[in-house]
């Protein structure tokens, strides 16, 4: 199967719970433009300005949870071998819009990267599967749609006459075991009802067993959700015993004036990656304080909130985030919780 190159789908949205898309997940380079290359300020040519482009699609600022996601991905590669015990879970946990996607898609990212160092190269290889638990209008949820969608199965009798989909678990464990996936990414696992729980787990339990293959599981409260579904199958284990499945947690980035060092880090990562033309360095760190306020320290409005001012610094010409640019974008911004000045 062939895919386009990252640069060739910029304008196409392919979502990377895809094979397709996750291969362009894979593969994609952000690259820098060059302002001799953009059209100057206050022309007519700056909403085709390279750089409106590269503000939506900046390269990922390194979080210590994305940081320890690079670390769990290399264990699990290593104890990725046949194992009696069965293969190891994980779960990525924390409050919404704190970047927990991104978490979970970098564990994959980085897994895969390792097999194709380690492996020899094979075209047909699928180490990684990402899919979103699916919603079940009418109680009728079911698992095997997902990774059919992924693998690029047709998994109806006919779409259009609202038939009951083909279960697809034969096919979809086959390829599995044939073309070598070690690691399954399911995104918002806390979308499932109490009654879904039994079901949905006992399908990932299976294909875990049969396929020998990892799961990791995100989403707000997905520990518990993992936990819960597990003790649902067998007694709650005795005092001192197992504490149940190993937790990623994503968390807002604090910010005070005892504890300010880790945002910076952050906001100076942001800063270093703006492409605008009467930006100086550090600019945007004498901003933190405000950035904070205005985000709580949660990453995706934060990411947001910075690359939508860098697109309207250039849209208008003024070629620099002030704060001023700032309380102007809705994001990050709540009516109950007023922005105070700085």
């Amino acid at each position: 199967m062939t895919f386009p190159s990252a640069k060739s789908g910029l304008d196409v949205f392919v979502p990377a719970t895809t094979r397709h898309g996750w291969q362009m997940h894979m593969d994609r380079v952000v690259e820098r433009p060059s302002l001799d290359a953009c059209p100057p300020p206050g022309s007519t040519a700056a909403g085709d300005d390279p750089r409106i482009r590269y503000h939506a699609t900046m390269r990922i600022v390194q979080t210590p949870a994305l940081k320890k996601a690079v670390a769990v991905a290399r264990r699990l590669w290593l104890a990725s071998s046949p194992r009696s015990e069965g293969p190891l879970h994980l779960a990525v946990d924390g409050p919404g819009e704190t970047g927990m996607t991104t978490v979970l898609r970098q564990i994959g990212r980085v897994y895969e990267g390792i097999l194709r160092d380690n492996l020899p190269p094979d075209p047909k290889r699928i180490p990684v599967i990402h899919i979103n638990t699916p919603l079940a209008p009418s109680s009728k949820l079911d698992m095997s749609i997902p990774f059919a969608e992924f693998l690029g199965h047709k998994h109806t009798k006919d779409p259009e006459s609202g038939q009951r989909s083909i279960d697809m678990t034969g096919p979809i464990c086959h390829v599995m075991k044939t073309r070598g996936t070690r690691l399954v990414l399911v995104d918002g696992i806390d979308r499932l009802d109490n009654s879904e729980l039994k079901t949905a787990f006992d399908y990932f339990g299976y294909l875990a067993a049969e396929c020998n293959v990892s799961v990791v599981y995100c989403g707000p409260g997905s520990r518990e959700i993992v936990n819960d579904a597990r003790r649902g199958r067998r007694p709650i284990p005795p005092a001192g015993g197992s504490g149940g499945v190993p937790t990623l947690a994503v968390n807002p980035i604090p910010y005070s004036p005892d504890d300010y060092e880790l945002f910076h880090e952050i906001v100076k990562a942001l800063d270093e990656g703006l492409c605008l033309r009467r930006h100086a360095p550090g600019d945007l760190l004498k901003l933190a304080a405000h950035l904070h306020r205005r985000t709580g320290g949660y990453m995706k409005p934060l990411s947001y909130l910075v690359c939508q001012s860098a697109q309207e610094a250039i849209e208008s010409g003024i070629e620099a985030i002030t704060a001023e640019l700032l309380d102007s974008q809705l994001v990050g911004c709540f009516d109950d919780d007023p922005i105070l000045p700085v």
